[in-house]
């Protein structure tokens, strides 16, 4: 019966872990979620109709994740990029869509 308990507790526990790290654009990662893309940023439209203006996540230390509701409330797209100069420099959409993926991995489709 003991070991039932401990069983649920872990159930709980483990439920309760991937909830807390759910890869929404308030709540992510890249590092251990995107194979080669390990860079958090959020994203911006850019000055040009054809710019983005991507700036490295800010970390909220109460979730423990990156967080784009921290960072400038134009830059609310989240996205992972394969090292920090393409989270901080402006970019042409159709680069930023070739070198940096959505949160989930997948190729950046529209902006």
């Amino acid at each position: 019966m003991q070991s039932l308990n401990v069983l649920r507790m872990m159930m709980v526990f483990l439920i309760q872990g991937k909830a807390a790290h759910a890869n929404t654009p308030n709540n992510f990662g890249c590092l251990d979620k995107v194979p080669n893309y390990p860079v958090a940023a959020c994203v911006a439209s850019g000055p040009g109709d054809n710019q983005v203006k991507p700036m490295v996540a800010p970390w909220n230390p109460d979730i423990k994740a990156y967080d784009c509701t921290k960072a400038d409330p134009k830059s609310q797209r989240a996205s992972c990029c394969p090292a920090l100069n393409w989270a901080q420099y402006l970019l042409s959409v159709g680069v930023w869509k070739l070198v940096c993926r959505e949160i989930d991995g997948a190729e950046i489709q529209k902006y």
